[in-house]
């Protein structure tokens, strides 16, 4: 995930993390979390637990729910 994160994801991208119930990407979301990431632009269809983490974590710029 660290090779992931880093690789894929970047200061100030737009982001779409999917996944219901068991199926959200803790993983990805605490991995973006421990690299500081900043400026994210989160876009969800439904808000989840991982994203309220990225927000508190000063990880988001901008978030669009539906």
């Amino acid at each position: 995930m660290i090779e992931a994160v880093r690789g894929g994801i970047s200061n100030g991208d737009k982001l779409y993390l999917a996944g219901f119930t068991h199926l959200i990407p803790f993983a990805a979301g605490h991995e973006i979390i421990r690299q500081e990431l900043r400026g994210l632009d989160l876009v969800r269809s439904t808000p989840d637990l991982i994203y309220d983490q990225l927000i508190a974590a000063g990880c988001a710029s901008k978030v669009t729910f539906s």
